[in-house]
């Protein structure tokens, strides 16, 4: 089959059909790649990756990101409702919380000093109804704001925190002192320009704590509405999940968050993460070619 590569409705997210993401010749990688360049968001249907391609397809694009669990090398993270014992967490735990916090608009890693490149999540385990996963286009996004407002944020400086954006959901809980030392706040500018493409784009998200410089709480207030009017039609893509699903997102230049699903019902979702492109990035994962085993019940 050739590459069939089909833009949806929105300003971003396609999705590719005629190929084989475990048997994948450079030729074909360079077209997804310049297709994700292009739409910030790939959908590969019921792709049914192993692990091991999985990690392959990833590697592709750049070295594995370490995980926040910084004494857990880990290059894949199962993202999951379901308990070690089978059964499905309960809404109150902190694995079922700590998940509630993805429903809220973000980019992956935007709370360390190199936020990730890309993002790739594998469908393993999906509810009868709900889970679905949404993106929105922060190209666009900025392309739409009026002169005077790209012009006031030009040059300004978010922070973002984990503390911030994490601690609500049990996200301190789960890290020892030394991981949380890992993760004081950064800054980011507000409006990116893509390596790749050289658009702008605003870089904001549920991480986005407030402006440096400016009033604490207009400036929070100001990133939530610039995150919230960002993420509207035709800016928005929600992907339906289907059981060996793979989708790849830019986190440079998208946001994304996931849906509620009912809390009885199991989900599970594996991801890879790509560092970001730094040559001092201290997130990339030491000795990630040897080829890291998964963590059973990471969240």
């Amino acid at each position: 089959m050739s590459l069939e590569i089909t833009p949806t409705d929105a300003t971003l997210a396609a999705t590719v059909r005629g190929v084989d993401l475990s048997d994948l010749d450079d030729a074909t990688f360079g077209k997804i790649e310049a297709a994700w360049h292009e739409f910030g968001v790939l959908i590969f249907p019921q792709q049914n990756l192993s692990d091991e391609a999985h990690l392959a397809f990833t590697r592709r694009f750049g070295p594995l990101e370490q995980s926040i669990r910084r004494n857990r090398p880990t290059g894949i993270s199962n993202l999951s409702n379901v308990q070690a014992d089978g059964t499905v967490a309960p809404p109150s735990s902190l694995q079922a919380r700590f998940l509630v916090g993805n429903t809220y608009w973000h980019s992956d890693s935007s709370y360390k000093r190199v936020g990730a490149k890309a993002s790739i999540l594998a469908a393993h385990v999906v509810p009868d109804t709900g889970g679905e996963t949404e993106w929105a286009d922060m190209r666009a996004a900025y392309d739409d704001l009026d002169d005077d407002m790209k012009g006031w944020l030009e040059g300004k400086v978010g922070v973002h925190d984990y503390a911030f954006s994490h601690t609500p959901f049990g996200g301190k809980e789960i890290l020892n002192k030394e991981e949380l030392a890992h993760l004081e706040p950064v800054e980011h500018p507000v409006i990116r320009v893509h390596p790749a493409t050289g658009r702008k784009n605003l870089f904001v998200g549920r991480h986005a704590s407030h402006i440096l410089g400016e009033d604490l709480e207009e400036s929070r207030k100001l990133l939530a509405d610039l995150t919230e009017q960002g993420a509207q039609p035709p800016r928005i893509y929600k992907h339906k999940w289907a059981v060996g699903d793979i989708v790849i997102w830019d986190n440079r230049c998208v946001l994304h968050r996931g849906h509620r699903w009912p809390d009885d019902q199991p989900r599970t979702m594996v991801r890879t993460t790509v560092a970001g492109d730094d040559p001092t990035n201290e997130w990339v994962m030491a000795g990630e070619t040897r080829g890291p085993a998964v963590i059973q019940g990471e969240f």
